[in-house]
């Protein structure tokens, strides 16, 4: 009976956790959305037309497929019907919005995002459909708002062959259609000259300059800046410096131009293949061997990834859990069977816990989330059930109840007790917790593995939770290493309640990155709720051994347990208020400050930390927060930029993104002049940082290498 109602509760709190207010048109901050459509109907086995009418207040702008130097591009996610299909975003010419010193490049006034929807013939066979969107977008003037809005429509199917009457919204919806970059024949040469990218077009029907703009369509490799166009005869110039973030050679640089003239918009696309360019055989990317530090093929990315999984077992975040495998090994490994078939259980599990998480990462990016690794811990709601999860599991521990003990008839053994099924769970929760660490040579393993095909990804990732495993699989799989393990006995009982304080100081750190993340109420919430999930197992380990326990214990236990996921709903919707810029030692990072510093030739230590990363706060404790460290910036002349990826920011992942890095710590050394930049190790030590810090302040230029890993 209670199972039934637990599982009806979570439901219920799952649909509250995922519902939203839909209409066809919501109203919101700055900016009006509206789901609208070119016909009154839906036509089978066709593309129909579809939009999200986007009406801007007045000097407010939302953002194009390449946001220029700020903000992110609109997302659109369909909700439709089997068999039905979205294509892409039909993007419409942007213009370039100039906010102080930045070009973004975007949409201001009222805009149509146009998106094909095909029908199958079939769908004539239902009266109507159900248009579903989930949109989410920034909206910024001089500061930005994000914003999210679940859009629906309900539209009758006409059949194959069909032309509906046309809609209210169809003018607009063809004029952003009309402004589509249409493709070109034109012949494109593209040289470079230092810090300058030439493109010369050639071909019929070249625009003239009046009013003629061009924006590259890949982020970070011109500079946002207009660039010069020049016509002389059949021949368009277009002359640009490049991106102060250009790091990967691309395989040709996408180009739409946009001309607007006497109220008429025309956009043209063209590519221009990018001179010697390797990329050409590698998907579009260029794989950087010259500099150390980057992983150049396959097999060495594999061989990073087993040794970075091998490091996690030495970084005190995969501690916790470790401290339960190691009492399971005590447990079995004086049966060889048993250990064998432990073994092989928590290899499994860390191995399926990171080929999820990839797989997971991949899909997100895929969809255009700027995510990378430790992506989950950077979810407020995911980081408060991690510090339940810890709570209970060492109040287990602790003998507070017993997991895997009839729990009011749910579950079996999962983390804690013997067994393949915990050893299973252990592996895999080893590698959840395992994400807030970044070891020695993962950085360039994960950086490679996000710009490979999707088999080749997950085999690196597969790859680091093999190493990951392999220190405990190895001791389950080979029973003459049993005997430097004690036999079990009673000591046991204090040894597991030795290892329950491990997992309760793991909970109070994720109750602070929580605070960092959600703020202090946020904090404060989940603290109550972790109050009320240890009365909920007070009161169930009372009675655990009972044979029918009591409908009032099984009445408390529920209530109980409904009061700590109570809090959870309001936890993931909070945020932290925003940090201080400038502490007198440091500053926040943003892409604007930097690429002024650097345009001025200042040197500039860049810090990418979160709260949630081990590694980072190691680092910051050891090598960042003395005085010498201090005097150091401050005698030099350095200025140290600080970016907090604790909570998810797409300028801060695109960033890591150019240093071929998908998680923190990142530390980047920028010299005196304009010289390339060192990346230090991801393990810090004072000595390395002041040598790094001392040459960037004492040369003008750079050797063109970073620092291996």
């Amino acid at each position: 009976m209670l199972s039934r109602s637990l599982h009806r509760l979570l439901a219920m709190l799952a649909f509250l956790l995922a519902a939203a207010a839909s209409a066809a048109e919501v109203e919101t901050e700055h900016l009006k959305v509206e789901l609208v459509t070119e016909r009154q109907a839906l036509v089978a086995g066709s593309a129909n037309w579809v939009g999200l009418r986007l009406e801007h207040e007045p000097h407010w702008h939302t953002y194009w497929a390449n946001a220029g130097d700020s903000g992110l591009p609109t997302r659109l996610e369909w909700i439709l019907p089997p068999g039905w299909s979205a294509a892409p975003v039909d993007w419409p010419a942007p213009e370039r919005l100039r906010v102080g010193e930045l070009f973004n490049f975007g949409y201001s006034g009222t805009t149509v995002l146009p998106v094909a929807i095909t029908l199958p013939a079939g769908a004539a066979d239902a009266a109507t459909a159900q248009l579903r969107l989930q949109a989410s977008w920034l909206v910024c003037r001089e500061e930005c708002v994000p914003g999210k809005a679940s859009l629906e429509l309900t539209l009758p199917i006409a059949a194959a062959g069909a032309e509906p009457a046309l809609t209210s919204a169809a003018p607009a919806l063809r004029a952003a259609l009309a402004q589509r970059p249409v493709s070109t024949d034109w012949d494109a040469a593209l040289s470079e000259n230092g810090d300058m990218i030439e493109v010369q077009l050639r071909g019929s029907s070249l625009p003239d300059t009046a009013g003629l703009d061009a924006f590259a369509l890949q982020p970070q490799i011109l500079s946002n800046a207009p660039p010069r166009l020049v016509r002389e005869g059949s021949v368009l110039k277009l002359s640009a410096t490049r991106s102060d973030y250009f790091t990967t050679v691309p395989a040709a640089l996408e180009l739409v131009l946009v001309q607007r003239h006497e109220g008429a918009v025309r956009a043209w696309r063209t590519s221009a293949a990018w001179p010697g360019s390797a990329a050409a055989g590698t998907g579009g990317h260029a794989q950087i061997v010259t500099v150390s530090g980057t992983v150049s093929g396959a097999g060495i990315a594999l061989l990073f990834a087993l040794l970075g999984g091998l490091a996690l077992n030495l970084m005190p975040c995969v501690f916790p859990v470790l401290s339960l495998k190691a009492l399971g090994l005590v447990e079995s490994a004086h049966s060889p069977q048993r250990a064998r078939r432990d073994g092989f259980a928590y290899l499994a599990g860390a191995v399926t816990g990171f080929v999820v998480l990839a797989a997971v990462l991949l899909a997100l990016r895929a969809a255009g989330q700027g995510l990378g690794w430790g992506f989950q811990l950077q979810s407020p709601l995911l980081v408060a059930l991690l510090a339940y999860l810890m709570v209970a599991m060492g109040l287990s521990l602790s003998g507070v109840f017993v997991i895997g003990a009839r729990l009011a008839g749910v579950g079996q053994p999962l983390a804690a007790g013997a067994g393949p099924r915990a050893a299973f769970f252990t592996g895999l929760l080893a590698c959840v917790v395992a994400s807030p660490c970044t070891a020695p040579f993962m950085g360039p393993a994960l950086g490679y593995a996000l710009t490979q095909p999707a088999g080749m990804a997950l085999a690196v990732f597969a790859t680091l939770g093999i190493g990951l495993a392999l220190p405990i699989a190895v001791l389950g799989l080979v029973p003459a290493l049993a005997r430097w393990l004690p036999r079990p006995g009673a000591w046991m009982n204090t040894f597991k309640q030795i290892l329950a304080w491990p997992l309760y100081v793991t909970a109070v750190w994720l109750v602070w990155v929580l605070m960092r993340q959600a703020g202090a109420d946020a904090a404060a919430l989940t603290l109550l709720g972790i109050l009320a999930l240890v009365a909920a197992l007070l009161v169930f380990g009372s009675h655990q051994l009972r044979p029918v326990p009591a409908w009032p214990q099984q009445l408390a236990f529920g209530l109980l347990l409904l009061l700590a996921l109570a809090p959870l709903p309001t936890v993931s919707s909070l945020s932290a208020a925003p940090v201080a810029t400038d502490n007198g030692l440091w500053q926040a990072w943003t892409p604007q400050r930097l690429a002024e510093l650097r345009r001025n030739g200042e040197p500039v230590f860049v810090n990418m930390t979160a709260a949630w990363c081990i590694t980072c706060l190691a680092n910051e404790r050891v090598a960042l927060s003395s005085e010498n460290f201090a005097a150091r910036l401050r005698s030099s002349g350095i200025h140290y930029l600080k970016g907090d990826w604790t909570r998810q920011d797409a300028s801060i992942s695109t960033y890591l993104a150019s240093f071929e890095r998908s998680g923190v710590p990142l530390y980047v050394v920028y010299p005196r002049g304009s010289g390339a930049p060192e990346v230090l190790p991801q393990l810090l030590t004072p000595g390395l940082v002041d040598a790094a810090l001392a040459r960037a302040a004492s040369t003008p230029t750079f050797p063109a290498t970073r620092s291996s890993p």
